[in-house]
């Protein structure tokens, strides 16, 4: 395992492989070892937003920027303060997967990735939005409180939001793959190829689903029971508030969840 830790400027280099690295003080870059198969960077924040996106190279370039405003100019005997990019930036690689860690004053910092375009991502933001633009691979998206936004992308996308809303735009999709969007307060606005062939699952508690496709609904999951009133007629009792359905005759898994928004699935 390579790890690199920036702290003040300083490279701590742990490991017995030794590989070519260029960092100034809050900007590492981990070079391609193993370009045999994709890379995957998995990457945690608290209190910053993510911002992935792609270049030709073959390096990840992982770079932090301070979320806190330059406070009023200080001296002490005369000499001015000095501002230091935010310390505890650790970035790890173990065969082929990058892991991005941030503590001590880089808890509060925004991460900026740059990334080869077939880069598959693993991010959770705590407080803070989730910004991906280009990537082709298997997407993990996560945000606790703020939005996320993928941009043409293409492989597989899982993202999920608490508070904010969801908006992808996917180029192609893996067929073989599920894909889920989940949203519990914002809209998910999804746009997918004009030949994507799925099998819908779609919840919108407090919302509804728009749809320039030609969706085909299933019946809704009901039962019945007996009435106490004399006639002796059936009450019909839905049981599920999941509504399925297909797209251009069914294929790929594909789940729609929002508590308190709107759902609308785009054809591209």
């Amino acid at each position: 395992m390579k790890r690199y830790l920036v702290l003040t400027g300083l490279i701590l280099n742990l490991g017995a492989l030794v590989c070519a690295q260029d960092t100034t003080g809050d900007r590492v870059v981990v070079p391609a070892r193993n370009t045999s198969r994709p890379r995957v960077v998995k990457a945690n924040v608290s209190n910053g937003s993510i911002t992935v996106r792609t270049h030709t190279g073959q390096d990840v370039i992982v770079e932090t920027g301070s979320r806190h405003e330059r406070g009023p100019e200080r001296t002490v005997d005369g000499l001015r303060r000095l501002d230091l990019p935010p310390r505890g930036l650790e970035v790890q690689e173990d065969d082929n997967v990058i892991t991005v860690r941030l503590s001590g004053e880089a808890r509060n910092a925004s991460l900026y990735l740059t990334v080869p375009v077939d880069t598959s991502l693993e991010l959770l933001s705590s407080n803070g939005p989730v910004n991906v633009d280009g990537v082709h691979g298997e997407l993990d998206l996560t945000s606790h409180n703020g939005a996320i936004t993928a941009t043409n992308v293409a492989g597989t996308v899982v993202a999920d939001t608490h508070n904010g809303a969801l908006k992808v735009t996917l180029d192609r999709v893996d067929p073989a793959k599920p894909i889920a969007f989940t949203s519990y307060n914002g809209s998910i606005d999804v746009t997918l190829p004009a030949d994507f062939k799925a099998n819908l699952k779609l919840r919108a508690s407090q919302g509804e689903v728009y749809s320039d496709f030609d969706v085909k609904l299933m019946p809704g999951a009901s039962m019945t029971e007996p009435n106490s009133t004399p006639d002796g007629r059936y009450r019909v009792v839905r049981t599920s508030q999941v509504i399925n359905g297909t797209i251009n005759g069914g294929g790929t898994d594909a789940s729609f969840t929002t508590y308190n928004g709107k759902i609308l699935i785009r054809k591209k």
